[in-house]
């Protein structure tokens, strides 16, 4: 599937920082235009256009520090999240911190708070996780839901996944991971109809990675199409389950049912 989301964030850091650096250049113009007139005018009106010179140029140095400080608070925010994307969440945690001293926000509070959770520090990260809620009057991101949900999955504590699971579905960015995982629960409930429910829209979608292999044969095993369900499972060696979901405990027990 595309990466919606990093395309997503990436147009509205690029059109975010084209304005405000455009509000930064209209009063520098503006500034300078009266620093002119300023130079010209020896007449009564001179200590009041010297007044709106300086204070024009005191909000193009202020917009443009509180721009420069917010741009580079976003920039490390955004590799960040990168970072954290490919699996290095100790990299992406030293790059939210630095995006911190920037530019504080709760959505990068909450960030860190991920970051530690797959770190091992569950306390601390959700911690973070529950300030950063606090802080926008209870309202988590689909970020924070999503990953928080992944990290109770693979804690084994699927009842308190779930919820958060449910929660971060609402947003588009992460119907199709939920919808994945969700899948994966279900599935080793034996619960076949409800994770064929979560999977209906992407049938017929090309198989593009392990875990989507892994629900899509099982259905496929279910239905009692074991050469098709074989034929998924062919198109995943081994070495690339190590980094999914579902892990090769459950590759391998699918595999000994197809080759029954």
């Amino acid at each position: 599937m595309p990466d919606i989301g990093n395309y997503t964030e990436t147009t509205e850091l690029v059109l975010g920082e084209a304005g405000k650096y455009f509000t930064v250049l209209l009063f520098s113009v503006l500034a300078i235009r009266l620093w002119r007139r300023v130079s010209g005018n020896f007449g009564a009106n001179r200590t009041k256009d010297l007044l709106s010179a300086a204070l024009a140029t005191l909000m193009a140095c202020g917009i443009g520090y509180f721009s420069v400080c917010r741009s580079l608070g976003k920039l490390y925010s955004h590799y960040a999240m990168n970072a954290f994307r490919q699996n290095r969440p100790l990299q992406a945690l030293a790059l939210f911190e630095i995006s911190s001293k920037y530019r504080k926000s709760a959505d990068t509070l909450g960030q860190e708070g991920v970051c530690l959770l797959f770190l091992g520090a569950p306390d601390q990260g959700r911690f973070a996780i529950e300030k950063a809620g606090t802080l926008r009057k209870g309202k988590n991101t689909s970020f924070e839901q999503y990953y928080e949900g992944v990290y109770y999955f693979t804690q084994g504590q699927k009842s308190n996944s779930v919820p958060l699971l449910n929660a971060a579905s609402a947003d588009p960015v992460y119907l199709w991971d939920v919808s994945k995982l969700l899948a994966i629960m279900l599935l080793d409930e034996n619960r076949v109809a409800d994770a064929m429910h979560w999977m209906k829209p992407y049938m017929q979608a090309e198989v593009t990675d392990s875990d989507q292999a892994y629900i899509m044969a099982s259905l496929k095993l279910a239905e009692g199409k074991k050469p098709e369900a074989q034929a998924i499972m062919d198109k995943f060696p081994t070495q690339e389950e190590d980094g999914s979901l579902a892990g090769k405990a459950r590759f391998e027990k699918l595999r000994a049912q197809i080759n029954r």
